[in-house]
């Protein structure tokens, strides 16, 4: 009975030995599977598709993630993966065209990644996709930037399976921290330096304090104008009173010292 027992456990120990070294080997040929869906090829695809939408005018409006917002590189391509399909598939060119053909390697290659029993990018589960959506912004671009914004997000993923990441992190609260509040609209750098910019707090205040100087300043003005005119006033009065005893101003006045002596006044004013 010793020596079963001992073959048992040894039985036991090979099995297991067995079933971590098939699992070594398959994880290390998904490794290096997914490793190569990427290439420089693809890449030069896209650069060469963005290239040719540079003089290509109007805009296109498509929802996706800012990287600023989840800077979490893992969870930005996981959450922002199922998004690069839409946009693909929304990107169109001439039937049979180089560019249509170039855009059909990429589509391809995008399916390779995701298309195998043990995909490169692990699904989100309900409650990370569900928190994703609130990462969700709607772009608005040029053409050429969207295309830019595809190669590079590409790009991200294949520095990432370089690096063997398996995209088994769970985001949840990545996604609870980051993307929490109401969402953005974002546009293309060309437009936001179109865009005049916002002002700042400092600004505001001292825009508000050079408004109310200026607002005192006129009033200031216009009480020392009306002052002067009624000084003025006051002053001719004053002489006309000593010159002839009649006050312009006050016809009773008038009736009151003579004609004679206003008349002379109105003489003298003329």
């Amino acid at each position: 009975m010793p020596r079963l027992g001992s073959q048992v456990s040894l039985f036991r120990c090979t099995l297991l030995s067995s079933l971590l070294l098939v699992c070594s080997i398959h994880e290390t040929e998904q490794n290096s599977y997914c490793q190569q869906i990427i290439t420089e090829r693809h890449l030069d695809h896209l650069q060469e598709l963005a290239d040719t939408q540079m003089q290509q005018p109007g805009t296109v409006s498509f929802r996706f993630i800012s990287k600023m917002r989840l800077s979490d590189s893992v969870c930005y391509v996981k959450a922002a993966f199922p998004l690069l399909g839409t946009i693909l598939n929304r990107t169109t060119f001439k039937e049979n065209s180089t560019n249509a053909n170039k855009m059909k390697t990429v589509r391809k290659m995008y399916e390779n990644i995701d298309e195998d029993v043990d995909p490169c990018i692990r699904d989100e589960d309900d409650e990370e996709h569900a928190l994703s959506e609130m990462c969700f912004e709607e772009f608005t671009t040029s053409p050429y930037e969207m295309l830019v914004l595809v190669r590079q997000f590409f790009q991200d993923i294949k520095q990432l399976l370089q690096n063997k990441e398996t995209f088994e992190k769970d985001c949840s609260q990545v996604y609870r921290s980051a993307c929490a509040g109401p969402r953005q609209h974002s546009s293309s750098p060309e437009q936001r330096r179109k865009e005049p910019p916002a002002a700042s707090g400092g600004h505001r205040e001292l825009l508000v304090y050079v408004t109310v100087a200026s607002v005192v300043a006129v009033l200031l003005a216009m009480g020392g104008l009306l002052f002067y005119k009624y000084k003025s006033k006051v002053l001719q009065r004053g002489a006309a009173l000593k010159e002839g005893g009649c006050d312009p101003e006050e016809p009773e006045s008038r009736a009151l010292q003579g004609a004679q002596g206003c008349a002379e006044l109105e003489t003298q004013e003329l």
